[in-house]
């Protein structure tokens, strides 16, 4: 009993040495919170071209369709099942999706059903639009008295998810990543040089009580982080949510493990802010601009996103975000829990190793 009131004590001490930080608390909830209310601003979905999901089951026939399509430098074409095509409109990731039926052939066919994004009525006008053109110019084509091919719209109920609902997950992972690694590399290094750290050796507390006590206000701390940085939004900038508070701890916290670790592993080979400062850009900065926190990582070459895949923030950012607008549960995240457990493993491996009290 003794013992935990002690860890109690020293996890008491270590918030309020961190709250007395303002530049902790403004790198850690407010810098991350006014990026987030910075994209909200920024409307990325009306520019560029329209998603177009196809399902061909007319074999040959249906691809010379597609093959049309593609060459309208409006649309992006996305080939798939019926059923998975119609989820990513559900989603808000296509503004149209196209059936091209067994029967198919442009010259005979009289109707075609193209499911079109409710939420998006101007962007699903203009794709019906250009869908009439090419079934024109293809029935024309292949018999000059053919008759029209109708495009039959059927509005599909969908929750227009936005831009800012893939970004605001990603900067949520990306601000728990700073939390541990530039939190703890800079924090404790900084302890170290002022000889804080060595003096505990000469005080009736445990060291590990106090390294204890550190990692636990920062596990709090990253708690705050997802409840601020998800109200908030959420209340005020229209983030689409629908997850679980609870699965996004799990996941947040494991997270946090992993960094943390990484983070003492920098402030073990450091000694001082100069030597860390290069060590934790070259960790965290490929991870930010790499691991699908702004930008899909589907537009990475292949080699480079094999690799990428893998990391720890990818796995982080991928489970948060499929928990907060998928409604994800812990069953259906747990490549990324494996992911992040198999880092964790081998960050806190290497961080004990290298991690020096003075």
């Amino acid at each position: 009993m003794t013992s935990f009131r002690l860890k109690w004590k020293l996890f008491l001490a270590s918030l309020k040495m961190l709250f007395r930080q303002r530049e902790a608390v403004l790198w850690s909830i407010l810098l991350p919170l006014f990026m987030i209310l910075l994209f909200s601003f920024v409307r990325f979905d009306g520019m560029g071209r329209l998603d177009l999901g196809v399902v061909n089951q007319a074999g040959e026939s249906g691809a010379k369709l597609i093959d049309s399509l593609r060459d309208v430098k409006t649309l992006k074409i996305h080939e798939g099942t019926q059923e998975e095509e119609l989820a990513q409109l559900e989603k808000g990731d296509r503004e149209l999706v196209l059936i091209i039926p067994s029967n198919f052939v442009a010259s005979q066919h009289r109707e075609l059903v193209a499911y079109t994004n409710d939420a998006r009525p101007q962007e699903a006008q203009l794709g019906g639009l250009i869908l009439q053109r090419i079934l024109d110019e293809l029935a024309f084509a292949e018999r000059g008295d053919a008759g029209r091919v109708v495009v039959r719209t059927q509005p599909v109920k969908s929750r227009n998810l936005t831009y800012f609902d893939f970004v605001a997950p990603g900067i949520l992972s990306m601000s728990i990543m700073q939390l541990g690694i530039f939190g703890v590399a800079f924090g404790f290094v900084a302890l170290k040089k002022r000889g804080i750290l060595r003096r505990l050796f000469v005080t009736p507390i445990n060291p590990n009580d106090f390294i204890i006590a550190q990692v636990a206000m920062r596990l709090v701390l990253v708690m705050l982080q997802i409840l601020v940085m998800t109200l908030v939004p959420y209340f005020f900038l229209g983030l689409h949510f629908i997850g679980s508070f609870l699965e996004m701890f799990a996941v947040g916290i494991l997270g946090a493990i992993v960094f943390l670790a990484m983070g003492f592993a920098i402030a073990g080979i450091g000694k001082s802010e100069d030597q860390v400062a290069p060590l934790a850009n070259i960790i965290a900065m490929p991870m930010m601009l790499l691991s699908g926190i702004f930008f899909s990582r589907n537009s990475l070459p292949g080699f480079v996103r094999a690799v990428v895949d893998y990391l720890p923030l990818s796995f982080l950012a991928d489970a948060m975000r499929s928990i907060a607008i998928d409604g994800a549960s812990i069953g259906q995240v747990l490549p990324q829990i494996a992911g992040l457990a198999i880092w964790s493993v081998v960050a806190v491996v290497v961080a004990v190793k290298m991690f020096r009290w003075e």
